[in-house]
């Protein structure tokens, strides 16, 4: 297989930063916040597909492969392989943890050996490493034995979270649902963090994870996500009184799993049962869907659309449901203000929500808690007025402000 690899005329002094990612989590924020900096050596990823790729014949996936930020970067992108690999599991039946963790395996030996070559000859100063978790065990390998500096990009609060999601589904009757985790993951991954120099977490909540893992807090850094994508200009609902012909429009967008909190807000709207409220559930149902919330006209459950269609649904919501039992982030938060719709969430989150500014912080997870938020605003639809008109993202959320806190670290 040939791997894809574009490459940009190179600058008087070489950059010093590989980011090393399977997808396009977070829409390439970290390499293209790095790149606005001419600060990125090369990007590692699995698949990468220009507009005029081929690639994009073969598969919807590989049309997200791809961001415009990043043209003139330096880019090695094992497509081909990505493809095979993909192409093996299908053949073989092989899924779940094992699939994740082989493609995890394979990606990170591939970045290490592709990083390898780089640096082959290199003269430049000792360069940077930035790998996302339970991917970057080889990569920080490697990066060890040649004096590279690692950053590993930590996506959740670990082990903590896997132990409050299987208790959480086990209190729910929901076990079989959730495949359990293998040792072995979570083996690979406290390698990867005893050979990282810097841990970068999004959230308090993921940095209070590790710490009570065992992680030491001296090498934990918080840096928020950026935005990193361009929110349409949507006109935000303005109602303020709200009935069975309007009824306050709340929206659920993501994965509508026990860990997101979706049976909380089930429970919510059958509490609320007799009052004006319209629930949108936008995202792949992963839960067993009661009855009495399946025969609820007032809950309706969208399943996935596309990335088009997700305005749509902020643009004609009064609020944004996000009472996450845990999130390294939670990215749908910041798409909700900077489309001028207020979040009630958990605090096991990132620091988006400033509580009674711009939305509610939910200080206890339970149905009857955020039942309650949903009747107070019924009550008084003003105090979500106020909250819609201090919406607005702040500058730390920024591609520009992203790239500040990296290259400080």
């Amino acid at each position: 297989m040939i791997d894809h690899e574009s490459t940009a005329v190179g600058t008087s002094s070489m950059p010093d930063w590989y980011v090393c990612q399977i997808g396009a989590r977070e829409h390439f924020s970290i390499a293209r916040a790095l790149h606005q900096k001419a600060r990125l050596r090369a990007l590692m990823t699995d698949a990468w597909s220009s507009p005029t790729s081929p690639l994009r014949h073969l598969s919807k996936r590989f049309e997200q492969r791809y961001h415009p930020d990043l043209e003139g970067a330096v880019i090695a992108a094992a497509s081909g392989r990505a493809t095979l690999h993909t192409g093996i599991d299908r053949v073989t039946g092989r899924g779940g943890w094992q699939s994740i963790m082989a493609r995890n395996a394979w990606f990170s030996k591939w970045a290490a050996n592709k990083i390898a070559e780089f640096e082959r000859g290199s003269r430049s100063d000792r360069p940077t490493v930035f790998a996302y978790s339970y991917a970057a065990k080889h990569i920080f390998e490697m990066a060890r034995e040649t004096g590279i500096r690692t950053i590993l990009g930590q996506i959740d609060p670990g082990p903590l979270e896997a132990r409050m999601v299987a208790e959480l589904y086990a209190s729910q009757g929901q076990s079989a649902m959730l495949e359990p985790i293998p040792d072995a993951y979570w083996q690979s991954w406290r390698t990867e963090i005893e050979l990282a120099d810097t841990i970068v977490v999004n959230s308090k909540w993921s940095a209070q994870g590790l710490i009570e893992e065992g992680v030491p807090s001296e090498k934990i850094q918080v840096v928020p996500l950026a935005l990193g994508h361009r929110v349409p200009d949507l006109e935000a609902q303005q109602n303020t009184v709200f009935s069975a012909d309007r009824p306050l429009k709340l929206l659920f967008l993501g994965q509508v799993t026990l860990r997101k909190g979706i049976h909380l807000v089930f429970e919510a709207a059958q509490r609320l049962a007799n009052l004006p409220i319209q629930i949108d559930i936008v995202g792949d149902v992963q839960v067993d869907v009661p009855d009495v919330v399946a025969n609820d006209p007032r809950i309706r459950l969208h399943g996935r659309v596309t990335r088009d269609d997700v305005w749509g649904f902020y643009q004609s919501a009064d609020a944004f449901l996000f009472p996450t039992f845990s999130d390294g982030f939670g990215l749908t938060q910041l798409e909700a203000m900077e489309a001028g719709v207020p979040v009630i969430c958990s605090n096991r989150c990132g620091d988006v929500v400033t509580h009674n500014h711009n939305g509610f912080v939910l200080d206890e997870l339970t149905g009857a808690h955020l039942a309650s938020v949903i009747e107070q605003i019924l009550g008084d639809p003003q105090k979500l007025l106020d909250w819609k008109s201090n919406c607005q993202t702040e500058g730390r959320f920024e591609i520009a402000a992203l790239a500040e806190t990296l290259l400080r670290i």
